[in-house]
């Protein structure tokens, strides 16, 4: 008798050969059950669920063996279907590191027992004009680690099957648990900052860069910038998160509450990464925009949410806004090999998966410094 998931339901079946060479050929056909946690309709706590899979991954996939998952905000947005994009059961996670612990035909750039990295995108199509121009992040047939038009699962969970083309090598130097803030939260700040700053016209030095909101993005974002150069300054509504600021490597922080400040320092900024996901005013930081400097936004607030512009505050100066959203494929892994030459790291909490819910109302009530990563029990060096 053997027992898998089917659907969420457990499944018995009988009549396995009782010979080695039969027990051995049943074995190899009968479907892996991944256990996980799912929400079952939005709002609702996460319970533990499972699903099942084929036996072997498909051609050009891998089974990452799930050693952490770092909790990001968009997951509680998914969880309460705040995008209208979810899909039921819903099993969250888009911040995965693990091992690779099986892999499909065809797959030469992973063997068994390497360390892996998984990130917000499963797939592209390859062959639209954004792909062939190495923009696979705004493929129209982009498809999501988890939910969205094909409802897949994501990574909380103990294992996952992915494409192994969007699974990335961990470097040797870097902890897994630092690595899956990173393949979110890390590519969303970098890869905008890469374009403006890194190779921007004119490079990086001397550039003054501004980081607002210091959180889970913001952090990130202050390090990265200070690792490529740049003179770089956090903006927060007060000043008492100065001294934080500051050991992220911002040399200093300007409070945008304190109108005085905020005039003296307008017009004097190359670049403005804005990180914060609610609704704020814009405008009074297109000031701080030297002409024809930039602002990229990265933040996405609820879809009932809209912010104002004032068009003069671009028009006038020539200045520039833009989105970016995660990062083209080529990022990835640049992005983990600048963070660890530059010791770029997330700040986290850990929490084992089973305390998946407590780790979800800390991100919830944003009171995470910075990131959540959730582990799996019995990983080495875990509780």
């Amino acid at each position: 008798v053997w027992v898998a998931a089917s659907k969420g339901r457990l499944v018995v079946a009988a009549g396995i050969p009782s010979s080695p060479k039969g027990a051995a050929m049943a074995e190899s056909q009968s479907p892996i059950c991944v256990e996980c946690f799912a929400a079952q309709k939005a709002g609702d706590a996460l319970a533990p669920w499972q699903y099942d899979i084929e036996p072997t991954p498909g051609p050009g996939e891998v089974d990452l063996e799930i050693t952490h998952c770092g909790l990001c905000h968009s997951d509680v947005h998914q969880i309460d279907d705040a995008w209208g994009t979810a899909c039921w059961p819903l099993v969250p996670g888009h911040e995965i590191a693990g091992k690779i612990a099986a892999v499909g035909v065809g797959v030469t750039n992973f063997r068994i027992g390497d360390r892996g990295a998984i990130g917000c995108q499963r797939n592209a199509c390859d062959s639209c004009a954004c792909c062939k121009a190495g923009l696979e992040n705004v493929c129209p047939k982009m498809v999501q680690t988890y939910a969205g038009p094909t409802q897949e699962r994501g990574g909380f969970a103990k294992r996952i099957r992915f494409p192994s083309k969007w699974v990335f090598k961990i470097p040797d130097q870097l902890e897994p648990e630092y690595a899956g803030p990173l393949m979110c939260a890390g590519i969303t700040v970098f890869s905008p900052l890469k374009r403006y700053v890194l190779s921007g016209p004119g490079g990086p030095v001397g550039k003054k860069v501004g980081i607002i909101g210091i959180g889970g993005l913001g952090h990130l974002a202050l390090q990265f910038a200070k690792g490529m150069g740049a003179h770089v300054v956090a903006i927060s509504r007060t000043d008492a998160k100065a001294a934080e600021a500051k050991s992220f490597g911002a040399s200093e922080l300007l409070a945008s509450s304190n109108e005085a400040d905020m005039q003296k320092a307008a017009g004097t900024f190359d670049m403005l990464l804005n990180t914060v996901s609610g609704t704020s005013g814009l405008d009074e930081y297109f000031a701080l925009l030297k002409p024809r400097g930039s602002m990229a936004c990265v933040g996405l607030p609820e879809l009932t949410e809209k912010s104002q512009l004032f068009l003069h505050s671009l028009v006038l100066q020539e200045r520039n806004f833009s989105g970016s959203f995660l990062g083209p494929y080529a990022d990835y892994q640049e992005m983990l090999d600048f963070a660890c030459e530059h010791n770029v790291k997330p700040v986290i909490e850990r929490y084992p998966l089973e305390e998946v819910n407590e780790a979800i109302e800390r991100v919830r009530s944003n009171k995470a410094r910075f990131r959540c990563v959730l582990y799996v029990q019995g990983v080495p060096g875990q509780a």
